[in-house]
């Protein structure tokens, strides 16, 4: 299978603090043969994955370096494969300083280190995960001896939803705000039960964390349709333990959650402040996790803001991979809303699109709500989608409100004054006529309301956040020495903010 790669040159010299082996480096690829090359290639990553350990805590080093091997080492150049492009891209990016100075430490000398992509990797079982053992013996769950007959697989019958065909993970639409999100999505199918275990992701409301749960099981059930998965909210969870105390049935309910492969629990934040299911779930965790199950769980907030969780079960949501899934950014919104409409076969005019990009910044479903009404209207009336259409069928969207002004408001006040239209301002063209309102336009929009750089510049056209620094800067400049410019900075400024309050 070929292999993607990625090189980072000569390394450099470690730090003083560490100092090199003097073992003479183990022979090379082109002087090695057969099993003596692959043995002399394990005992040297595992020399490596040693030094490793020292500078990185455990946690991380189980996530991204467990399953990671030493495909080839020459003369110049080691090679170090991983099972994904997500694991890959990371270690580059966060860990090839404490990769080259192990090198370095084991070797004797600087090599260029690269770390190429094996698909094969993601498809073997995750090994062990080497960790003090955190838990108290007598927290430790027995094994059980006579284990039940496997349930149907696929999602089982106690699960409280349905996959929806519509959520997988090429419909999923990645912007900054979700990409690490998604990626470690794919990592877990890919693997599940390897690296990424727990995998806890946390966002707002709205934000298609759903989305991600439900592509990754479709994921792991097409690669494997025998694998038993539970998927079901907290709060199911929390009544099913009830009923069990109530019944004096707990056996029944430990071995009906413990006997899956995959536990997926949404809205995890619900356990907050109740204490006998808090314990409950942590024993099946530590079960599920010691046979090397995967959990997967979802949450509107971090670990370590659940209120009233046990710091133990913080402990260990934090084991694996914690990722947010953060509001879409204007050019993401952008995305969402063209593909709402093209699913739907609807003909979207762009200027719409614009508008309800920037009016609605809150969640994904406001977004999708929008687009299914614009159709409603546009059926019933029978007439196709126009900003008129918009305007009548979303006036909460279009109404002036209380509140923030929006780059939408900034937009119409300067091409108002400037005699020019959004879409000039939105477009490529660069002559003085356009770019100067555009620039104006950027500035105000920096200083009074609260928007990225990227933003702001995915407003205007698509543009980077390097451009917008520019054009914030040309107009500071100019109002050094333009009263003129000062004068209407100040009386547009004045417009927006008397508007706000209307």
């Amino acid at each position: 299978m070929p292999n993607s790669s990625s090189s980072l040159g000569q390394s450099a010299v470690p730090s003083p603090a560490i100092q090199p082996s003097q073992a003479k480096p183990p022979a090379t690829e082109s002087r090695l043969s057969g099993q003596g090359e692959r043995l002399d290639l394990e005992v040297t990553w595992e020399k490596i994955r040693a030094m490793l350990r020292e500078t990185i805590d455990q946690t991380p080093f189980y996530t991204w370096f467990q399953q990671a091997v030493l495909r080839s080492l020459t003369e110049n150049t080691l090679t170090v494969a991983v099972q994904n492009d997500f694991t890959r891209d990371w270690l580059i990016e966060n860990y090839m300083t404490q990769i080259e100075h192990s090198v370095h430490t084991v070797l004797g000398s600087s090599l260029a280190v690269e770390v190429v992509v094996d698909a094969e990797l993601a498809a073997r079982k995750a090994p062990r995960r080497e960790r003090d053992d955190e838990t108290a013996p007598s927290e430790r769950e027995p094994e059980t001896s006579k284990r039940p007959a496997k349930k149907r697989a696929g999602l089982l019958r106690s699960s409280d939803v349905v996959l929806n065909p519509s959520y997988t993970f090429d419909n999923y639409v990645v912007g900054p705000c979700n990409r690490f999100a998604h990626a470690a999505a794919v990592g877990v199918s890919e693997s599940p039960g390897g690296p990424y275990n727990p995998y806890f992701i946390h966002g707002s409301v709205g934000l298609g964390k759903t989305h991600l749960l439900q592509s990754l099981c479709r994921e792991i059930l097409d690669d494997d349709p025998d694998t038993n998965i539970l998927f079901l909210s907290c709060e199911t969870f929390i009544n099913h333990f009830i009923d069990a105390i109530g019944k004096g049935d707990q056996t029944k309910f430990r071995l009906k959650y413990r006997d899956v492969d995959v536990l997926v629990v949404d809205d995890i934040h619900l356990l907050a402040n109740k204490e006998r299911t808090q314990e409950e779930f942590f024993h099946t965790f530590n079960a599920l996790y010691n046979a090397g199950k995967q959990i997967v769980l979802s949450s509107d907030s971090p670990p370590k803001d659940i209120p009233s969780l046990e710091e133990r079960l913080v402990s260990r949501f934090k084991w694996g991979l914690v990722t947010e899934i953060e509001p879409p950014c204007y050019e993401t919104r952008m995305a969402i809303i063209m593909r709402k409409a093209n699913e739907r076969g609807i003909d979207l005019p762009e200027e719409v699109t614009k508008v309800l990009a920037e009016r609605l910044d809150s969640n994904i479903r406001e977004l999708e709500g929008a687009v299914n009404k614009l159709q409603g209207f546009s059926k019933l009336m029978g007439v196709p989608i126009s900003m008129e259409l918009a305007r009548q069928c979303l006036q909460d969207v279009f109404s002036v409100r209380r509140g923030p002004t929006s780059m939408d408001d900034i937009a119409q006040l300067v091409t108002e004054h400037f005699d020019v239209r959004l879409s000039e301002l939105q477009s490529k063209k660069r002559h003085k006529a356009i770019a100067w309102p555009r620039q104006v336009s950027m500035f105000l929009t920096r200083r009074i309301t609260k928007r990225s750089l990227q933003d702001i510049g995915g407003f205007y056209g698509g543009r980077d956040h390097s451009t917008v620094l520019h054009a914030i800067k040309k107009v500071e400049e100019a109002l050094v020495d333009d009263g003129a410019l000062a004068n209407l900075i100040a009386d547009l400024e004045t417009q927006l903010r008397r508007a706000a309050l209307v």
